[in-house]
């Protein structure tokens, strides 16, 4: 056959969008080169992964409805477009060298990367920006399957533009029209990389010439060469890469040096063969872990010259071959490549097979014969050539196919269609020079006149059927026919019509059903109809198409039918059958195209069982079955005729006489497989009746039939082999766990991404295995499920939260799950995470929520803690105003209220500012407390300054009409007063900000300093640090802020610093903070007076970031500070100092015990000497001071002996934290409580207590709260005394009554401490009644109160201890109660609280410290707003016991024993162990139950309970089980493994409570606790139930439908109980008038029937499924009745079948079920007995069967007999008349019985017993006869 002709299909001349985009900027570029480059790519090159390769998935954001895309490149900026819309604008700091696309460490997504001079820009889909510096002169960047290559340049060399042959060089003939193009890129092609600084040392680096870079978190790996068995590293710098395949690990290059090209396979060896591998060189073994290999696969030399364009295209026979343009040369040379694969489906080696040249000037890869069709990864891709005549051919591998030519002309309107077109122009007879930038079947044509014109070579055929049959033609026809197939569609034939721009759906399915019938004959005589074919207007052709006056004639909407155009299709047909098959044609022609016809019978049936599995593609099973049909009548396929009559009753009227056959096959048959696997399982069905097009790997055309197929087999318990299944077909499985074949077959269709949308489009029986399937993984799916998997389950509550795990680990991988989720979601919108609305107004009302004095705009004060109101905290406390009180008590922007008479005299002044500077006291420490209120409760706009809310210190007179009254700054020092204040507000005011996703910007933090260093933003940094965001600063920065030599903002700084890297022994930090340490400058260090304010927090800095480090050195020197003789003028500060020495060596040892003493013998002694132990006996080595520690002493001396009052609580402290938990006892023994009277007068009663809580802490697991544990830590000495106090009989001389009650109230605050550090967060009730218990016990001994006080505890105490220590223990009692019930928010505990806050001064002390204790105790209380608690980590321990120390400031400048700052330690304390529950479907906030399993421990076993959502968890060392229980919400479980690690962070991609909030799905008939908190609700299920009970239906529809007064409508009791929309448009289709209107009352009740099924169990979709089966069943029931034609074929009673066939796999337990079937058993019974009722009223089905039986032919008098006909034959599986007819013969021998019955049950026993009696009727008399 003679190569074709083809007039190019012209689109208009093409011009860059991103010039046009330029220009409707319209603003001057300044310093822009005029140089620009651009390339065309395909939106698959964008589009996931996952979701290109998913047949049917929702097309991409940015795919563009198919439209091209275009990178535009100018200078430094890059211009995105898809068609005529910019989609991006990417701007860089130098010019562009190269820019490719790349996917990178299985990224879902494509990344683009641009070269520059020195950096490597990457730019994500979003447009998020990472710059890389490169290591080394990079001249070209190429995509890999397995990574980017990196080209270097060789030593001396320069980046250079790299020579690109995947691009043509056809810049002159651009230069006319347009500046010259600098670069050239290839189109399908994607990087993306990260940061990395000096990425390879050594010479290795080097010597490479190649480096890739395969995890953008990995460093660039060097690259090696094998060549005959030997390994060395790739270093031919002449060896330049020219190509490399995104696609296939392939590269291409070429050596100058040796003019030789080459191509490359790129492997990935693993781990196991390098121990057979032989190396040139030493190599070092990390390296060649992670190594890469090229291995050179072919080679050829000739060429002076690099190709031009390098692409890959694929052979006629779907081979891939790669194509390298020599432009010297005018060749197009060609290599074949031979790909295998294993099990997995991953390539696994590349070889050259055989190559071949076609003469070439020009080449480009195009899809145009074969556009839907893959091999594996690769697409089909054909070739067009232009010859050195300039003529265009098209390849399809070597094989040429057409000529192409230009049009005479362009008509205006074809040329107005294309986006990209200018005005409209004429080429007359202009010669082709050059091609360049295909995308798909369009190419650029570059013309002899300068034009560029954009040129379409075949256009996809808009029928899908015509798409689908020539798809699997290609996909299944072997080579040889295929070739031939191809030589004929575009060969001089007619069947040319097919590729016109015009031509309709209904011609293009007409001209490719007769191409394949005119391949039939040796000449192929073109028919009537296709001669008389001219081109002509889409619209006229469409009014004058037989497909207009069939859709004229006929209403589709009430049935389909295509009569008239079967009539018109078998016309043709005959026509084609009879001119093209010729008598005289040679007998070997003959069998040529008869087998040809064999492969497409093959093929087609294949599409046809495919369709018939699609309900929406009916009128297309109605054309494809007649060319079928025709195809095997002339094959003599007497079988497949029988099979597509039975299908397609209407075929019978038509049908022409079979030719002799050549083969009896048997018919697969997709819905005869489907069933035998329902009723007999896989073993029993057979895999012939899988089309052999289904069970091959990689057709997509019949892809929705393989997967049907893949999923009946998992849920028949097949097996994985490989890829493949055990029953041949190929199948993709989700990752997940799976122990049952219905999680296995979930799993498949998440891999196969079919979602609920596809499950509807299956025919309803079908549907019903699969949705079983569904609904038996429903209640408790696996926990490591993607997304998609649990909305295809209905359970967008684990959706959901699975989401939110993967937005933290992987913003990509969300994408990819969003994606599929929407899929599956046709009736939701996109499920997003819920942002719970936090605004005042969702909770309490406007009149309880603001304040009466005002600073905002809106009227409510700004005090820091306006934010706290919101839906969540609404939940917390429901209706009570715990949280108004709380803002009210710690609230310090308004003055306070000052109680004095109306008319004031001089002294009543004197009395306002005495009461003033009382409430001043109060005032100064309530930050404290508000910064634990709101930690971590908002976050800031990084664009704005953070708000710091007023300290103010002022009073107001109420009356005397609330007027204003300051401090005196005469009698106070006002200044003095705010300065630490101030640096508490800031702190409160940085720590309500939440941990972002991410790092704190250092910009903002910057942004915010002030000109002027002050106490404000020192706490900022403070508050910052704490939450760890001071990481962000540069030493720069650090040392800046130092130089400014502000103290508060140097501590703050300082512990700041210190928190952000805690434990991390950063080695810059600690030596800032040395500077502050004069005990470590070196001798020859200018002697400095820092003072020792700034000395105290360097040194719990040191402590901090050495924490459990145990490092020598630095133990060493905070041992010899705590010891260290007074430094500087303020002596006074000297004990703080110690202190501070202390809590950081025991940080830096926390926890370590022996283990950090080992190597340090004398540490524990010393420490215990400091502490005033009288155990010691090395005084003198040990008291010899270092040289260094004696710089800097001040002239005041201490004496020879140690000041045991200011060491012992640093020393104490100390031993605490390094023993902590370790249990020892020989410690604790050195620790003792006095037990004489003279250590009673010894032992100061603050070191008492001190050594209680030291003692406690070692021996952490015997503190028990209880009063018996209480009193057996009370030395026997001290409990005799305080018994006998008030005993007159006593003789007190005996001991000291005062010496002897200030040890007891120190011991039992000491183990009040420690009950509260052992029970911080836990909610304890014995430890909350025991710590409350001894709170009021000391509160009456200050001043009785009106509560309960127990009378076991002893009276009187307040007559030998001084009220201020009283004061002390009761708020350090109570601070413990605090940290015991934290986030808890307990009323008792509140009101205690309330009252100490509350109380004027007459009754008690209210010095600051007092105040402050109260302040934190709030706060602690409700914690971040009730949403966090504390820890019992080592780390937490230490944090709280530096938060609590016993020595409370006495003003608000005091620092002198505990620096104030370590007040707010307590942040690294505490965890968000917060959980909040949400409905999935309202996205609010919900109460739900909670089964919490903690695990056994030495204290108590395993122990369950519930708690009410929202609430705290327990910590993970112990949880083990978070359930949802309760009925009215879907359960799910959360199982964790206990862990001593801290509470997952907010950034943790773990965190299995999604930070916090879990998903739940409530389900349908529950009302939420909200609505209905004691279940009354559940009452209107009953009136539900009554209203669709079937006695009172017809008698109440009305009623119900309608509503009146006092009756039920559907509508609002669905949803009531429902959200579900579809449920709840279809209730509200049962209200409208239409539907009352209907006289079938019995369609009516069965709707609302169905509706109550539907709601009451929950299952919304079987709706659908019991809608389709009754109206299936009422239609062809309709039909019988009255002859009225409405289903045309018998494909519904094959969904039936299957219907009933999914019932009897559930009654006989084949489908394991908990719940039954989710079709009421009853119901698909009834459909049976339905069917065989309707044939039992069809008057001539007896007739027609008996005829049917003797002759085979089928009833002539119309067509309502042959469908009746049809159903029954299908209904009881009745075998084709000769089949019967064999059976019958061979029944006539053995005839002993009077009924046939039993021996052709034996012979035919598929046929149904009825079936088999009516034969036994029909040829029992004959054979007796």
């Amino acid at each position: 056959m003679s190569v074709g002709v083809r007039r190019l299909n012209v689109l208009g001349e093409f011009k860059p969008f991103g010039l046009i985009a330029e220009a409707l900027d319209g603003k001057p570029i300044d310093h822009v080169s005029d140089k620009y480059d651009y390339f065309l790519f395909d939106p698959e090159v964008v589009r996931e992964r996952d979701e290109s390769d998913i047949a049917d998935s929702p097309a991409s954001s940015i795919s563009g409805n198919g439209c091209e895309h275009e990178l535009f490149i100018r200078g430094n900026r890059i211009i995105w477009t898809i068609g005529s819309r910019v989609y991006k604008r990417f701007t860089l700091n130098s010019s562009v060298i190269m820019a490719c696309w790349c996917c990178l460490s299985d990224s879902s997504h494509a990344q683009l990367c641009v070269l520059q001079v020195d950096t490597l820009a990457i730019f994500s889909i979003s447009g998020e920006l990472t710059s890389i510096p490169l290591p080394g002169m990079i001249t070209s960047i190429w995509p890999l399957p397995s990574g980017l290559l990196l080209q270097r340049a060789a030593k001396g060399g320069f980046p250079i533009v790299a020579s690109s042959a995947s691009s043509g060089q056809f810049l002159c003939a651009r230069d006319i029209p347009h500046p010259k193009r600098e670069l050239r890129h290839s189109p399908l092609q994607n990087f993306a990389l990260r940061n990395s600084d000096n990425i390879l040392k050594g010479n290795f680096a080097s010597t490479s010439s190649h480096l890739i870079l395969n995890d953008p978190r990995e460093e660039p790996q060097l690259t090696f060469t094998e060549e005959r068995g030997v390994i060395k590293i790739m270093g031919d710098f002449d060896e330049r890469t020219i190509w490399t395949s995104e696609r296939m690990p392939v590269m291409a290059s070429f050596s100058r040096e040796k003019m030789q090209h080459s191509l490359w396979l790129v492997l990935r060896p693993a781990s196991g063969e390098l121990a057979n591998s032989k190396f040139s060189e030493e190599i070092p073994a990390e390296v060649l872990t992670r190594r890469f290999l090229f291995r050179r696969i072919w080679q050829v030399k000739g060429s002076q010259t690099a190709a031009t364009k390098v692409f890959l295209a694929t052979d006629d026979d779907a081979v891939p071959i790669i194509c390298f343009l020599l432009q010297e040369q005018k060749t197009l040379m060609s290599v074949r490549l031979q790909t295998i694969e294993n099990n997995d489906g991953i390539l696994f080696d590349v070889k050259s097979d055989m190559s071949w040249n076609i003469p070439a000037i020009a080449a480009e890869p195009v899809a145009v014969t074969r556009p839907s069709a893959k091999l594996g990864p690769i697409p089909f891709s054909d070739i067009v050539v232009l010859a050195p005549e300039n003529t265009l051919f098209l390849y399809s591998g070597k094989q040429c196919l057409c000529k192409y030519i230009l049009p005479s002309c362009f008509e205006r309107g074809q040329v107005s269609r294309n986006i990209r077109s200018s005005e409209s122009s004429s080429v007359h007879m202009a010669k082709i020079i050059g091609l360049a930038d295909a995308v798909g079947s369009r190419i650029n044509v570059i013309l002899s006149d300068g034009q560029m014109v954009r040129c379409a070579l075949c256009r996809s055929p808009s029928c899908s059927l015509a798409k689908d049959c020539i798809t699997a033609l290609a996909e299944g026809l072997s080579s040889g026919f295929y070739n031939h197939f191809l030589r004929f569609i575009w060969g001089d034939g007619d069947s040319s019509h097919l590729l016109k721009a015009d031509s309709s759906v209904d011609s293009e399915w007409e001209l490719i059903s007769s191409t394949i019938l005119q391949m039939c004959g040796k000449s192929a005589s073109t028919p009537q109809q296709g001669s008389d074919f001219r081109p002509c207007a889409s619209w006229d052709f469409l009014v004058n198409s037989e497909f207009h006056q069939d859709y004229r004639s006929r209403d589709f909407t009430c049935r389909i039918s295509i009569d008239s155009s079967v009539d018109t299709e078998y016309d043709k047909i005959e026509s084609y059958l009879t001119s093209s098959i010729g008598k005289d044609a040679p007998s070997h022609e003959k069998s040529f195209y008869s087998q040809f016809l064999v492969e497409c019978l093959d093929c087609l049936h294949a599409v046809y069982e495919n369709l018939k599995l699609i309900s929406l593609r009916k009128r297309d099973l109605g054309l494809l079955v007649v060319l079928l049909c025709e195809i095997a009548a002339f094959l003599g396929e007497k079988s497949y005729v029988e099979h597509y009559i039975r299908d397609f009753p209407f075929l019978s009227k038509k049908q022409r006489a079979c030719q002799a056959s050549f083969s009896q096959r048997s018919v697969p048959s997709l819905y005869r497989w489907l069933e035998n696997c329902l009723l007999h399982g896989l073993d029993h069905a057979n895999n012939d009746d899988i089309p052999p097009l289904v069970r091959t790997s990689g057709n997509i055309v019949v892809g929705w039939a393989r997967k049907v197929v893949s999923f009946y087999s998992l849920l028949s318990g097949a097996r994985h082999v490989g890829r493949k299944l055990s029953s041949v077909v190929y199948c993709n499985v989700a990752l997940g766990s799976a122990s049952t074949v219905e999680e296995k077959t979930v799993l498949a269709m998440v891999g196969e991404g079919f979602g609920l949308q596809q499950l509807d489009l299956l025919p309803v029986g079908v549907s019903l295995p699969l949705r079983h399937a569904l609904d038996n993984c429903r209640e408790s799916p696996p926990t490591d499920w993607p997304a998609a998997a649990y909305v295809l389950l209905g359970r967008e509550d684990l959706a959901l939260s699975c989401m939110g795990y993967l937005s933290k680990s992987d913003e990509l991988e969300t994408q990819t799950n969003v994606h599929l989720i929407s899929m599956s979601t046709p009736y939701m919108l996109h499920l997003q995470p819920v942002t719970i609305p936090s605004t005042i107004s969702e909770t309490i009302s406007l009149e309880k929520s603001k304040f009466e004095e005002t600073d905002s705009a809106d009227g409510s004060i700004v005090d820091g803690m306006e934010h706290i109101f919101n839906s969540s905290t609404r939940l917390r406390y429901g209706r009570d105003l715990r949280l108004n009180e709380v803002r009210c008590l710690l609230s310090s922007g308004s003055p306070v209220a000052i109680q004095t008479s109306v008319n004031s005299s001089a002294s009543d002044q004197d009395i306002q500012q005495a009461q003033l500077w009382q409430i001043a006291q109060r005032t100064t420490a309530l930050p404290l407390g508000r910064g634990a209120f709101t930690l971590a409760t908002t976050c800031t706009l990084l664009t704005e300054a953070l708000t710091v809310p007023k300290l103010v210190l002022a009073g107001r007179l109420p009356a005397q009409q609330n007027a204003t009254v300051n401090l005196d700054p005469a009698v106070r020092s006002v200044q003095e007063l705010r300065a630490w204040p101030e640096f508490h507000n800031a702190v409160a005011a940085g720590l309500r900000l939440a941990p972002l996703q991410g790092r704190m910007s250092r910009t903002w933090i910057l942004y915010n300093r002030p000109e002027e260093p002050n106490a404000v933003h020192a706490g900022l940094l403070l508050a910052l640090g704490l939450h760890g965001h001071l990481s962000v600063l540069t030493i720069t920065d650090v040392y800046q802020y130092y130089q400014q030599g502000h103290e508060s903002t140097t501590v703050g700084l300082m512990l700041g610093l210190a928190a952000s890297y805690r434990g991390t022994m950063e080695p810059t930090m600690s030596k800032s903070f040395y500077v502050h340490l004069p005990g470590r400058h070196p001798s020859s260090f200018p002697e400095l007076e820092v003072p020792t304010l700034l000395q105290s927090a360097a040194l719990m800095s040191l402590g901090l970031l050495f924490e459990g480090s145990a490092h020598p050195p630095t133990m060493q020197f905070l041992l010899g500070e705590i010891g260290r003789r007074s430094g500087g003028d303020n002596v006074l500060e000297r004990e703080g100092y110690a202190v501070s020495a202390g809590f950081s060596l025991g940080l830096v040892a926390l926890g370590q015990g022996e283990d950090t003493v080992a190597s340090m013998t004398t540490l524990v002694d010393r420490l215990f000497h400091y502490a005033g132990g009288k155990d010691f006996h090395r005084e003198k080595s040990l008291l010899t001071p270092v040289t260094d520690e004696c710089r800097g002493a001040a002239q005041m001396l201490d004496g020879i002996r140690v000041n045991v009052d200011v060491t012992a609580p640093g020393a104490i402290t100390a031993l605490a934290l390094m023993f902590l938990k370790t249990e020892s006892e020989v410690v604790v023994s050195r620790l003792s409580i006095p037990s004489t009277h003279f250590e009673l007068q010894y032992v100061r009663p603050d070191f008492i207590m001190l050594r209680v809580i030291a003692r406690n802490l070692i021996m952490w697991s015997r503190i028990n709260p209880s009063g018996e544990w209480i009193d057996s830590q009370v030395p026997g000495i001290v409990k005799n005394g305080i018994e006998r106090l008030g005993d007159d009989m006593f003789d007190m001389d005996e001991m000291d009554e005062d010496a002897v009650v200030q040890a007891y109230v120190n011991i039992v605050t000491g183990l009040c401490i420690s009950l509260g550090l052992k029970y911080a967060g836990s909610r304890n009730e014995n430890a909350r009644e025991l710590l409350y218990s001894y709170a009021v016990h000391f509160l009456n001994e200050i001043k009785l109160v009106s509560v309960a006080n127990d009378s076991v505890f002893p009276k009187g105490l307040s007559k030998y201890v001084d009220r201020g220590t009283l004061e002390i223990c009761l708020h350090l009692i109570v601070l413990s109660l605090a940290v015991v019930m934290a986030g808890s928010g307990n009323l008792q505990t509140f009101r205690l609280l309330k009252f100490l806050h509350n109380r004027n001064p007459a009754d008690g002390e209210a010095n600051y410290g007092i105040q402050m204790a109260v302040s934190l105790a709030i706060g602690f209380l409700f914690l971040g707003g009730g949403m966090r608690t504390f820890s019992t980590s080592n780390s937490a321990i230490a944090a709280l016991l530096i938060t609590l120390y016993p020595r409370l400031p006495t003003g608000p400048n005091d620092n002198r024993c505990h620096l104030q700052a370590y007040r707010h330690m307590y942040v690294l304390a505490t965890e968000a162990r917060w959980i909040q529950t949400v409905d999935v479907d309202t996205s609010l906030p919900v109460y739900a139950p909670l089964e919490i399993t903690t695990k056994e421990t030495e204290h108590h076993a395993q122990t369950s309970f519930c708690e009410v959502t929202p609430c705290i968890l327990p910590e993970r060392a112990i949880l083990k089980t978070v359930r949802v229980c309760g009925p009215r919400y879907w359960p799910q479980v959360i199982e964790l493994v206990p862990e001593e690690k801290p509470w997952w962070g907010s950034n943790d991609r773990n965190h299995p409570f999604n930070s916090g909030v879990l998903y739940v799905k409530r389900k349908v008939g529950a009302c939420s606790y909200v609505d209905d908190p004691i279940g009354c609700q559940s009452l209107l299920s009953r009136s539900m139930h009554k209203a669709f009970s079937l006695t009172g239906m017809r008698a109440t529809s009305n009623a119900i439908c309608h509503g009146g007064s006092g009756s039920i409508r559907v509508d609002e009791l669905v949803s009531t109980f429902s959200s579900d929309p579809s449920l709840i448009a279809f209730s509200q289709l049962c209200r409208e008038s239409s539907w009352n209107g209907r006289s079938d009352v019995d369609f009516q009740e069965f709707c609302v029937q169905v509706l109550f099924d539907c709601v009451s169990k929950d299952r919304p979709a079987l709706l659908q499924v019991y809608l389709s089966l009754y109206t299936m069943i009422r239609s062809m029931a309709d039909q019988v009745k009255s002859g009225t034609i409405i289903f045309n074929d018998s494909l519904s009673v094959s969904s039936l079948k299957l219907a009933l066939a999914y019932n009897e796999a559930v009654l006989r337990g084949r489908l394991v079920t908990c719940r039954g079937g989710i079709v009421q058993s009853v119901f698909l019974g009834s459909l049976r007995k339905r069917v065989e009722e309707i044939f039992g009223h069809s008057r001539t089905l007896k007739n027609d069967f008996s005829s049917y039986m003797y002759s085979g032919r089928w009833p002539d008098g119309g067509e309502h007999g042959s469908i009746v006909l049809s159903w029954y034959l299908q209904w009881f599986d009745v075998p084709s008349p000769s089949v019967v007819r064999i059976a019958i013969e061979r029944i006539k021998t053995k005839l002993r019985t009077s009924s046939l019955v039993p021996l052709l049950h034996l012979l035919l026993p598929k046929t149904h017993t009825t079936a088999i009696t009516e034969i036994d009727k029909l040829f029992y008399v004959q054979l007796n006869s």
